[in-house]
């Protein structure tokens, strides 16, 4: 495969900080194998082009993934559960969705207004979650009485499943959907038999990634192994 560089851009997480990421080209489908390498190796999917952070001075975006078959859920997790219990799932294929474009919208307004995203909220729920290249990727629908609550778009691979993307309804906080989610995901990839669930990147002085560390055990791939994250095996 093919691989390039991309422009130097303000980093999303780090103030100060500027990203510079490694992306595969384009214009080259994905297969399920050569991802599950690169995978392993660091790297996301966004759309049809895979990706890793090779920022010049900083590198503190770290690719974690849970071993679920170790996960034990924390207390305020398992209330988290509990309090959504009637939540529905139900897996579908990646395609246009009218009422999942219009969830889309509702959460880039919420969690992004003013950046961008919630100007070209249609354009980017195509190629982020319709355009999956040559992955197995699911949907994973939340419903709560035939509603939908979330949707995320995940990949199935040999390694594990990684979770691409994620967007819930902002009309329930108390709800915890987002927490939920990742609980939910982890109980669906061990129904899969598969070994890992890949969270993306967590960036240790992120407010915004502050949440994965709360799912424990987390390993880390750092120094082109992955190991166990000593940040995030402390009980708070």
């Amino acid at each position: 495969m093919a691989f390039y560089l991309s422009a130097l851009q303000h980093c999303p997480y780090l103030p100060d900080q500027e990203e510079l990421l490694v992306l595969s080209d384009p214009r080259e489908k994905i297969g399920g194998m050569e991802y599950d390498q690169l995978l392993q190796k660091g790297f996301r999917r966004n759309g049809p082009v895979a990706y890793r952070p090779m920022c010049p001075q900083c590198d503190a975006c770290i690719s974690v993934r849970i071993p679920v078959a170790d996960f034990q859920p924390s207390r305020s997790q398992r209330r988290t559960w509990a309090r959504n219990r009637d939540v529905r799932l139900c897996e579908q294929n990646p395609r246009w969705d009218a009422a999942h474009a219009r969830l889309f919208a509702s959460y880039q307004r919420w969690r992004h207004p003013g950046g961008g995203m919630d100007e070209q909220a249609d354009r980017l729920y195509r190629e982020m979650i319709v355009e999956t290249g040559g992955v197995d990727a699911r949907l994973l629908v939340f419903e709560q009485d035939g509603r939908p609550l979330v949707v995320a778009l995940v990949d199935v691979l040999r390694s594990g499943v990684s979770a691409v993307y994620t967007f819930y309804t902002p009309d329930l906080p108390q709800h915890g959907l987002g927490i939920f989610t990742i609980l939910r995901q982890i109980e669906w990839t061990r129904e899969q038999g598969l070994p890992y669930l890949y969270l993306g990147y967590w960036v240790a002085n992120s407010r915004k990634m502050d949440y994965k560390k709360r799912f424990r055990p987390l390993e880390g791939f750092v120094a082109g192994d992955w190991r166990l994250l000593p940040e995030a095996c402390k009980r708070e």
